[in-house]
């Protein structure tokens, strides 16, 4: 009887053993996929967040490696919207300094710059419009195709102005500029201070145009206009 119960005890210690085994084994088993699936998990997450950053840390290298490109590009900018608006603001103060006056004519002495058409210029008498000092200037007519090249023109119109008037008057005028040219008459009286004002601003304004890409053809056809009605 005892050795009986001795071996059931064995049998049922060995079953208890086998189990116990079989159980372990399970659970190394279920600890490795638990672990493989975190390891999933966690290269899943890296992905997803290495996709989320990728692209804002690709835009701060970029913008670091070009950053002086970019600087140049907006300091451009920057220049174009100052320079347009400065051009805007220096033309209003410029017209009412000089005044509109009659528009589409001709200065007192002739010269200045007739649109392409001529419209509105020379009434079909020609009376009223280029007094007898204006014999010998010929008004020369617009070729221009942009406003860079108006403002070339309107630039050439001042200084032809200008130096006609300092060689009837003995002044040198070769090499000297609009600005200089504008001095000069000022300074030996043959123009008073307030005339010479108004050529300074508008020689500025001009400068200010020929070196903004911004300026439009509507801004120089009011500085031709300003021009045209400054009288000396």
């Amino acid at each position: 009887m005892i050795k009986f119960l001795q071996t059931v005890g064995s049998s049922e210690v060995i079953d208890s053993l086998k189990k116990i085994d079989t159980l372990t084994k399970k659970i190394d088993t279920l600890t490795k996929k638990i672990e493989v699936l975190e390891s999933q998990s966690f290269l899943d997450n890296l992905i997803k967040t290495l996709d989320i950053i990728i692209w804002p840390i690709a835009l701060i290298i970029c913008l670091y490696l070009f950053k002086k490109q970019i600087g140049s590009i907006i300091d451009r900018f920057e220049s174009a919207d100052v320079s347009a608006s400065g051009i805007a603001f220096k033309l209003q103060n410029a017209t009412k300094l000089i005044g509109t006056g009659s528009t589409d004519i001709l200065s007192k002495d002739g010269s200045g710059i007739i649109p392409k058409d001529g419209a509105g210029i020379i009434p079909k008498d020609g009376s009223g419009i280029i007094p007898k000092s204006s014999e010998t200037i010929t008004p020369k007519r617009s070729h221009a195709e942009s406003p860079y090249q108006m403002l070339i023109e309107l630039q050439d119109a001042i200084n032809e102005k200008l130096t006609n008037k300092a060689t009837q008057k003995g002044i040198t005028a070769k090499g000297s500029s609009n600005f200089a040219l504008t001095n000069d008459l000022a300074d030996h009286n043959i123009i008073d201070s307030h005339t010479a004002t108004k050529l300074k601003v508008l020689i500025e304004l001009n400068t200010m145009g020929l070196n903004s890409p911004e300026t439009t053809h509507e801004e120089v056809t009011q500085m031709k206009k300003l021009f045209n009605n400054i009288s000396f």
